[in-house]
């Protein structure tokens, strides 16, 4: 019961978050459910979907066939389906009914593509882990599946790592990095896995440098330093001074083959407390010290998080009653997070909104922060 939410929505689930991954490739999706977390997924948590024609199905899980553990038929529905659409992957979702009955994606998974031929993907997603946790799973995914070893790297290049609308929104927020990068003379390889093909995405290990621009992006960051020694930097290009500095680390990098991430002020004494992805908020956090002197600033964590960039004085913020209870404990004079945060705060202090796609939904991703470059100063100047 810790978990109650009176006041919050339900957070974007980990099936949404290996669809938004995977979204824009060329694949057929496919949740294995009734239809409620397909449309959940669609209606909810994908705003893409209104404009598009990717193939997203629900398995149309009826109570006998969970009863009687019939697998047979989701995968020959399966296999028709791809031999009539021929996309260029698989990808199956679970649901919590598949997770109860014990359904086994990954090896329905290795047979699907034993009949089609076609590349194919089973994530043992539940409902019950968060969005970033499944698009984490979805982007390693793609990186053991489809980039191939590289002759050699190229010199000033990156890959963009954790790329998803329910944390960076459609309202251009992804195209502005790009630019970012570019105007340090860093030319874009991929990005996993908005605004990319397959094909990029296969070339990504050309890349000499990779950016996790959010927690769903380290695993894959890993993976290609493990397997192709390329060296990852953690952070976000906000405001003109910190961008600066992560184009020095990602050169830094380049050179020494080092891991670099943005540096975590001291926090002793906050005033601001931020709520959010952690990449994001962390890049805030450093972009409000670098532009306006303040050292004083708290990450709340709804989600999981990288420890190596984390303060002391930072906070897991396991269920709604938490929440309420730091965002109210007097410690805090500005609070920054998704406007449905607002809801809980109970004292006299400033709220920043910053909308996150996976608390507010469609209420807010039409209006998705300006986070790039000079943008956030805007958002923050005359506020802080």
């Amino acid at each position: 019961m810790h978990k109650l939410a009176l006041r919050l929505p339900p957070f974007a689930p980990d099936y949404s978050g290996v669809c938004s991954a995977l979204f824009e490739l060329g694949g057929m999706l496919v949740i294995h459910d009734a239809s409620g977390c397909t449309g959940n997924y669609t209606g909810y948590d994908e705003p893409r979907w209104y404009d598009s024609r990717s193939l997203v199905y629900c398995s149309a899980l009826r109570e006998i066939d969970a009863i009687l553990g019939n697998d047979r038929k989701f995968i020959e529905k399966i296999a028709a389906a791809a031999r009539e659409l021929n996309p260029k992957f698989i990808g199956m979702m679970g649901s919590p009914v598949p997770m109860v009955t014990g359904s086994d994606l990954k090896g329905i998974a290795v047979e699907i593509e034993a009949q089609t031929g076609i590349p194919s993907f089973g994530f043992a997603t539940t409902g019950l882990q968060y969005y970033d946790r499944g698009a984490s799973e979805a982007f390693l995914a793609l990186a053991r599946r489809f980039a191939a070893r590289a002759p050699k790297k190229r010199p000033h290049t990156v890959n963009l790592l954790g790329a998803t609308p329910i944390d960076f929104g459609i309202g251009g927020n992804l195209r502005d990095f790009r630019r970012e990068f570019e105007s340090y003379g860093f030319e874009i390889v991929s990005t996993f896995a908005m605004d990319s093909t397959l094909e990029q995405i296969g070339a990504s290990s050309s890349a000499a440098v990779n950016v996790v621009i959010s927690v769903s992006g380290l695993a894959t960051a890993e993976y290609f330093q493990k397997t192709w020694g390329t060296p990852f930097v953690i952070g976000q290009p906000m405001g003109r001074k910190l961008t600066r500095k992560l184009g020095e680390l990602i050169a830094r990098a380049e050179q020494t083959g080092e891991n670099m991430a943005l540096p975590v002020p001291e926090t002793d004494g906050a005033k601001i407390l931020l709520i959010g992805e952690q990449v994001t908020m962390h890049s805030l956090r450093a972009c409000i010290n670098e532009n306006f002197g303040i050292r004083g600033c708290d990450i709340g964590f709804p989600f999981h998080h990288i420890p190596q960039i984390s303060a002391p004085s930072d906070i897991a913020l396991a269920s709604e009653k938490t929440m309420l209870e730091v965002i109210n404990s007097g410690r805090y004079t500005y609070v920054i997070g998704d406007p449905l945060f607002k809801e809980l705060v109970r004292r006299l202090l400033t709220f920043i909104p910053l909308p996150h796609i996976a608390v507010s939904s469609k209420l807010y991703w039409h209006e998705p922060p300006g986070l790039p470059g000079e943008k956030i100063e805007e958002i923050l100047k005359g506020v802080i």
